[in-house]
């Protein structure tokens, strides 16, 4: 089973100087907007269907390396950019859905349908105790957390119907008073009457990404996610884990898309990729190491092996892990995915105009649509 268009989905990372642990940069580029324009705007240029930026709660340990707010840097990139999709990481743990609901609807309204969200937990004592823990919180209660935290957040984008904002003079009235909703939620760790300040976002629902094995207690079922990102090695395991999470999904209806992690180390040879890998790991500390696919050869090789997975039914795509940021970004733009084109792999142009249509995804319907509303008794005129 693979990605029904006949083109793989393709996304990238765009958090840091990259994903080797042995990557390193000037560290005053992290917060400067010129650093992650330049990224976007290479990612765009390969039509990637979306970049996904990492937010931090606390410093990394053993370096003091400054970051701005994730979600702040895509909403001011949202202009500048027409087609490719703004993941942002906006973890649930010490969190309140009612805001992060907002915010994320925020970055859909002004990027025009382009936004996604991925709501991980935040597992480590330094992050714990910037908001008041002297510990973090256990496994289970952060995966309980994250998964209402989800639920809830798309009760809010659904507390306004599409259609509930009429401007109607004649009568008074700005919205349709039965197509606003409390969502009156109780839950173990939430309790929100709504509605949302926002409207229903362009989207209808934020595209929600879950990314396995991040941390202990994060969820990466099938039904919590719209695009779920998985770390396997061998094209066995990955066809497995693909076919058992899309049967998952299809048991309940949901449209899933699964992609695989890859870091693809390039060069112009064979040989000359090798080094650079060498080169690379040779640098980084005892112990560390690189989570997931790594790939490393020529654009021609790396791109064989990921349409063969691709249509081996292991992936509807991948998920690019940049080794080196931003250089790494250019040479997906420039030497990558025109290989990806020429097999007839990926697309030329995007299709589409929201992130859900470049991943093929429906736009889910308001859960709340012809439900009785009790808000039109106190939001009219």
């Amino acid at each position: 089973m693979t990605h029904h268009s006949g083109h793989m989905i393709l996304s990238a990372s765009i958090a840091g100087f990259g994903f080797h642990p042995a990557a390193t940069g000037d560290a005053r580029h992290l917060v400067q907007v010129d650093y992650y324009r330049r990224l976007v705007q290479a990612a765009e240029r390969a039509r990637l269907d979306f970049v996904l930026l990492d937010d931090a709660r606390a410093l990394p340990e053993g370096r003091c390396h400054g970051r701005l707010d994730a979600l702040a840097v895509l909403s001011r990139l949202a202009p500048e950019t027409r087609s490719i999709g703004l993941a942002v990481s906006k973890p649930t743990t010490y969190s309140e859905p009612f805001h992060v609901s907002r915010e994320v609807a925020t970055l859909d309204f002004v990027s025009g349908g382009r936004a996604a969200w991925h709501p991980g937990t935040t597992a480590s004592a330094a992050e714990a105790r910037n908001f008041g823990h002297d510990q973090p919180l256990p496994a289970a209660v952060r995966h309980a957390i994250a998964e209402e935290f989800v639920a809830v957040s798309r009760k809010l984008w659904d507390s306004w119907e599409d259609d509930a904002v009429i401007v109607d003079r004649r009568r008074g009235l700005y919205i349709d008073p039965h197509k606003l909703h409390h969502i009156d939620h109780v839950g173990r760790h939430f309790r929100i009457r709504g509605p949302q300040i926002t409207y229903r976002p362009p989207q209808g629902h934020v595209v929600v990404i879950q990314i396995a094995g991040d941390h202990d207690g994060e969820p990466h079922t099938a039904i919590a996610a719209d695009v779920l990102i998985l770390h396997d090695t061998t094209l066995e395991a990955a066809r497995d884990a693909y076919a058992r999470h899309q049967a998952q999904a299809a048991s309940v209806h949901h449209t899933l898309r699964v992609l695989q992690a890859v870091m693809p180390v390039i060069g112009a040879t064979d040989a000359a990729a090798q080094a650079r890998a060498d080169a690379l790991d040779a640098r980084a500390a005892d112990g560390d190491r690189v989570r997931g696919l790594r790939l490393v050869g020529t654009p021609a090789h790396i791109a064989d092996e990921l349409v063969r997975w691709f249509r081996s039914g292991a992936a509807d795509g991948f998920h690019l892990l940049p080794a080196e940021l931003p250089a790494d970004m250019d040479e997906y733009a420039g030497l990558l995915v025109p290989e990806l084109q020429r097999r007839g792999a990926f697309r030329t142009e995007y299709a589409g105009r929201t992130l859900r249509e470049h991943l093929q995804l429906p736009r889910p319907a308001s859960q709340f649509a012809g439900a009785p509303s009790e808000a039109h008794t106190a939001y009219h005129g």
